[in-house]
């Protein structure tokens, strides 16, 4: 501690110029709780710098656009009363610099359409002999490079983190923090190279007057990560893994795993016995390892039946693009597995200097490291860090009990539950993310964490989807969010397992109720309720 107090200041709250489009999509699903001061300092800064650095690989941006500036209004990302959001204007802009990408696409693809107002994206010509010579080796690399950040990020997680080798808990900080914008880098190549072949398979297919086939074609790419999770969660339920070998490969998962103040299984294991445990009577034909067999197959027939109608060459050229496809859907999974290994190596310092500064009396609790930044932690504490720690965390607090739009333009306005016109409508609706039509009984699950479980082949709808809740998705019949998007994490999991999935309804969980028999359509985005719970 030093002889200077501290402002005391409320990185959480956050700021914005009035004509800025925000949205939770996709960025909010990532951090489903609210985040701590630790959180935002980790994601804010890591991705700002990821997401300038991953858009530079590919020779549109120059060095000079690598520094990150003050002004958050020219941030990707920002945080608002605890709720990370992208900056729709912002992430645009830069999609919009990328061969083979409009802004407008991005934002299609984001939040389902685009505003009759948005401004125009371009790129920058003087940058095409640039572009001309980093884009092929990006692409070229990309195939790999997602799975070696995946290799070393287990490897030092297995041996740091898992391990408890925490006796420098500031050094593991620090390491873990710049861990986490190095691989969030590769993540947002992987990110942009995977949105531009999905608007050129879409594109493709749509000018081939077989739009249909579009949400198949989509999925069933086969080797996610995630549901690799999901077949693991089967076999620790079967009693076919132990657990040690079961957190070896997934320990870093967990409820809320975006966020640092979270927990991890590798600290709980209550959570994942009790998903595993809803595994334990399922059939073999019910594995998720053969629901994505299934959908590998209707995937496959899929593609034979429209490359039967080209020509050779424009053959092999879909061909190829289907199957770079599916490389950058295995390639985001494996890059977010990445990232998160990092946050629980962010999570375990913050844990072992909680204990340490709580030990010498500078603390009260061992959670109030979370109310402080990295860079903070890793300086001499402020005498009056206490009173810094109280006031955010009362702050925090009071921004639980806040209910945000999905989609705002400058500083949200928090909103009532029952004065929300999006919870007062009985229609729900959504961006459709694959695949088929399904009907079944609603199970609504607000908390992974909770001892909620679903039935075999039940409709799952919840509020967002994170890889914590995988175990839960491979359960269900459908899978029905209020956040997200068809680029999201909840919609490729669904999609790889072959269940019909409509995201990003903002009101499902409101107007839907346990018990409520409905059709999902994953073609349309319509959610019908057939009929009431007790009716």
């Amino acid at each position: 501690m030093n002889g200077t107090s501290a402002e005391l200041t409320d990185p959480i709250r956050g700021e914005t110029a009035p004509d800025r489009l925000w949205t939770l999509t996709n960025v909010g699903e990532a951090t489903p709780d609210i985040l701590s001061p630790l959180c935002w300092s980790l994601w804010g800064k890591g991705v700002e710098f990821a997401s300038r650095a991953g858009i530079y690989d590919f020779g549109v941006l120059p060095a000079s656009a690598l520094v990150v500036p003050d002004d958050p209004n020219q941030w990707s990302t920002a945080c608002f009363f605890g709720r990370q959001a992208m900056n729709v204007d912002r992430a645009r802009e830069l999609a919009g610099l990328l061969p083979g990408m409009t802004g407008d696409d991005f934002e299609r693809d984001l939040l389902g359409s685009v505003r009759p107002d948005a401004t125009p994206t371009k790129s920058n010509p003087k940058r095409l002999p640039v572009v001309a010579v980093k884009t092929p080796l990006v692409l070229l690399r990309s195939r790999s490079a997602a799975r070696d950040a995946y290799t070393r990020q287990m490897s030092w997680w297995r041996a740091t983190v898992l391990a408890g080798d925490h006796t420098d808990a500031k050094a593991l900080l620090a390491d873990s923090a710049q861990r986490f914008s190095a691989v969030m880098r590769v993540h947002v190549r992987s990110r942009m190279i995977l949105n531009a072949l999905r608007s050129q398979v879409e594109s493709i297919v749509a000018k081939m007057g077989r739009a249909d086939l579009v949400p198949v074609l989509l999925a069933g790419y086969g080797g996610v990560i995630e549901t690799e999770l999901a077949d693991d969660v089967w076999s620790l339920g079967q009693g076919r893994l132990s657990m040690d070998e079961f957190l070896s490969r997934h320990g870093f998962h967990g409820p809320n795993e975006g966020n640092v103040i979270g927990h991890s299984w590798r600290e709980d294991h209550d959570a994942i016995k009790r998903a595993a445990a809803a595994h334990a009577g399922r059939a073999e034909e019910e594995r998720p390892r053969v629901r994505v067999q299934r959908a590998v197959a209707a995937r496959q027939r899929a593609e034979a039946e429209l490359l039967a109608t080209l020509s050779p060459l424009r053959r092999l050229m879909l061909r190829k693009l289907l199957s770079f496809t599916g490389e950058h859907v295995r390639a985001v999974e494996l890059g977010k597995a990445g990232f998160l290994t990092a946050i629980d190596g962010c999570r375990a310092a913050a844990a072992a200097l909680g204990r340490d500064l709580t030990h010498a009396g500078i603390l009260d609790r061992r959670d109030d490291t979370f109310y402080l930044t990295v860079d903070e932690l890793l300086a001499p504490l402020p005498p009056n860090v206490r009173e810094l720690v109280d006031y955010r965390r009362a702050r925090r607090d009071e921004y639980r009990r806040m209910q945000l739009p999905t989609v705002f333009t400058g500083m949200p306005l928090p909103i009532d539950a029952g004065g929300d016109p999006a919870r007062q409508d009985s229609t729900v609706r959504g961006m459709p993310a694959g695949t088929g039509v399904f009907e079944g009984t609603v199970r609504v699950v607000l908390d992974a964490e909770s001892d909620d479980t679903i039935d075999d082949g039940e409709v799952l709808v919840c509020k967002m989807v994170d890889p914590g809740w995988t175990a839960l998705v491979s359960l269900a019949g459908a899978l029905v969010t209020d956040i997200g998007s068809p680029a999201s994490h909840g919609a490729i999991v669904a999609r790889e397992l072959g269940i019909a999935c409509v995201v990003g309804t903002g009101n499902g969980t409101s107007v839907l109720h346990t018990g409520d028999v409905v059709r999902v359509d994953g073609i349309t985005g319509e959610i019908a309720v057939l009929q009431r719970a007790g009716s």
